[in-house]
């Protein structure tokens, strides 16, 4: 387990890269100044804290500070300077491989610090997602804003009736603010939203919460 593979678009060609030391999936993840994080996570059938980074040529990951809150199938992105993890289900909703309503925390890594702050209300925290939830693929960072698109729930508020969301959450980190961005067409988990030339593409995805899949695929220019 822990397996990871590199892609190299130039040579276009695949080569394993170091191992992670815990075999898990549906890891927060992001790049910062060249170098990979990873957070949270299931292992077996639970969902753990374990974080790590990857220096740029390094040939072993390194542990850093633990996730306040265990994680899995939350956003996550960066802003280039910090880790940013969103919602995502853990211990009390969630905690093994199953759907559930997930989480709103906010969870905020500073490489710098080694140190995690979350969305608890002290002075300066990230303010909580809208509505908590899981699944919703990567976060998207565009002009300074974090775009949280879609995910899944089992009877959370605000779903349509398959289970899945087509709202999408835009928060601004400089001004501690969440507004309501445009909605997906068709609501959906398991998607992953890019950035591509100013545009945000969110790929496939499945329209009923735990399993489908379908062959959607969305852009949004923001004005």
């Amino acid at each position: 387990g822990g397996l990871v593979q590199i892609f190299n678009p130039e040579r276009n060609e695949w080569r394993l890269g170091p191992t992670l030391p815990v075999a898990a999936g549906s890891i927060a993840s992001g790049v910062i100044g060249g170098r990979l994080f990873v957070a949270g996570g299931i292992v077996g059938n639970r969902t753990v804290a374990d974080a790590f980074v990857l220096d740029s040529g390094a040939t072993a990951w390194r542990r850093i500070a633990p996730m306040p809150l265990p994680r899995n199938h939350a956003a996550s992105a960066t802003d280039g300077r910090r880790l940013w993890v969103f919602g995502g289900r853990g211990p009390g909703s969630g905690d093994s491989n199953v759907v559930a309503n997930g989480f709103a925390d906010v969870q905020v890594y500073d490489p710098d610090t080694d140190r995690w702050s979350v969305s608890d209300g002290s002075v300066g925290a990230p303010l909580p997602l809208p509505v908590g939830r899981g699944g919703m693929g990567k976060a998207v960072l565009l002009d300074g804003e974090f775009w949280v698109i879609g995910g899944e729930t089992h009877d959370g508020a605000g779903a349509n009736p398959g289970g899945t969301f087509a709202r999408v959450d835009v928060y601004d980190p400089a001004a501690r603010r969440w507004r309501s961005g445009p909605a997906l067409r068709s609501g959906r988990h398991g998607i992953f939203p890019v950035m591509e030339d100013g545009r945000i593409l969110v790929v496939g995805g499945g329209e009923r919460a735990g399993h489908g899949m379908s062959t959607f695929f969305e852009s949004l220019r923001p004005k």
